[in-house]
Parts: structure tokens; sequence; C-alpha cells
């Protein structure tokens, strides 16, 4: 193949050899644009386009890092004694959300089901953090379903002690 591509070019005058060099020269430089180029300014653009994004981002992340830096440095809560059913029936009554609680039930040891067929989630939330906080109460499970009225909740939860 290289005898052959050796002796076409041989065989060519002079004025066809600039021609053929010049041609295969544009060529190249065209497929070189097409192919390369063309794709690496896209690929620019997009990522110009990004850049902003990706940025909050890496700025969240780091609120995110000083938020949990700061939680760990905070002293331990020191936790409330006692049942795990009184603990919740208690916050329940400080809270007063405890007229909205259709059953706690005890599930074993460290464990409680609670039904509330209609809460605010609002409060809800805070209710968990409140035992969260002050007993170690967490939820191990829960299936929280909207209901009818904008912004309420049926919730049924296992809590599990601290």
């Amino acid at each position: 193949m290289k005898d052959l591509l050796v002796q076409f070019w041989r065989t060519r005058v002079p004025r066809e050899r600039f021609v053929l060099a010049g041609g295969s020269a544009l060529l190249v430089l065209a497929l070189g644009f097409a192919y390369a180029w063309l794709p690496m300014q896209r690929d620019v653009a997009q990522l110009r386009q990004a850049l902003p994004q990706l940025r909050a981002q890496a700025r969240q992340l780091q609120q995110d890092a000083q938020e949990v830096a700061r939680l760990k440095a905070q002293p331990a809560v020191i936790r409330e004694t006692g049942s795990l059913v009184h603990a919740v029936e208690q916050r329940a009554l400080a809270t007063g959300l405890r007229e909205r609680i259709e059953s706690i039930t005890p599930q074993d040891a460290g464990h409680v089901r609670v039904l509330l067929p209609q809460v605010a989630f609002d409060t809800w939330i805070v209710w968990i953090g409140e035992l969260q906080a002050s007993h170690g109460v967490r939820v191990e499970s829960a299936r929280i379903e909207a209901t009818a009225a904008a912004g309420m909740v049926r919730v049924d939860a296992v809590l599990v002690g601290g």
C-alpha cells in the first residue's frame, strides 16, 4: 500500500503535488475543526453554564459541614429518664398534641407505635424534634399520608427510645 502511494506521488508533476498537498492540508484542518474544536467549544459553553450552580452547591456543602461541626461540638443532651410510653405521653401533653393522638401502643422494649389520624405536619415535626432533644427518641418507621385538609396529615409511626 505504501509503495503504491509513493509511486503515485512520484508520477505527479510538481503542480499536482502542490494541489494534492494543499487539499490534504485543508481536509485535515476541516476534520480537526469539525471533530475536535467544535465539540470542545460546545463542552466549554456547557461547563460555563453549569459553573454557577456547582459553586452554589459547593457553598451549601460548606455550610452543611460547618453546621455538622457546630452540632458535634455541642455538649450531649441530658436525657430525661422514664419509660418511652410515658415520655411520649408527657411530651404530647406539654405540646397540646395529646388530643390528636388516637393511640400510643407499646410494641416491645424500646419501641412504641403512635397513631395520629389528623395533625398539622409542622406540629408533628416540632413534636418529634422535641422528643428527640429531650428523650433521645427517634422515628424508626413512619407512614405519613396527606389528608383532605391543607397542611394536615395522617401519621402512623414507630418510635424508638434513645
